[in-house]
Parts: C-alpha cells; structure tokens; sequence
C-alpha cells in the first residue's frame, strides 16, 4: 500500500473521531445546566467539542446528592 494511501485512511479516521466527538458533546450540551464551550452551531447544537456543567447543573448534582 502506498504512503499517500496510508495518510489519507488515517485523516479520515481521525475525521470521523472528531465529527464522532462533536455529536456526542452536541447531545451533552443539549441536556439543561450544561453548557457548550467550543462547538458549531448556536451553543453548540450542532457540534459540541468542549462542555462543563454551568451553575444550574452543578446546584442540581448538589440536590441530588443531598437526596440520595
């Protein structure tokens, strides 16, 4: 196999681990008191790459910790 068919496979699946990423970082973010911090879209609704847990999650954790 050639060099240059090498380095076009693993592109790809590099690609397809990052768009991989970004899907499942968009579903995170969608969840309420998460928030989308590099992402495509409007906050991330398309693609999501980074999230945290803003202060309305993190006070929602903390009740349900309290609860269990």
């Amino acid at each position: 196999m050639k060099t240059s068919v090498k380095v076009i496979i693993i592109i790809a699946i590099i690609l397809v681990i990052v768009l991989a990423w970004g899907i499942i970082g968009s579903s995170s973010a969608s969840k309420i008191g998460t928030t989308c911090d590099i992402g495509v879209g409007e906050d991330g609704s398309a693609l999501c790459w980074k999230w945290h847990r803003n202060t309305l999650g993190q006070v929602g954790d903390n009740l349900k910790d309290l609860l269990e």
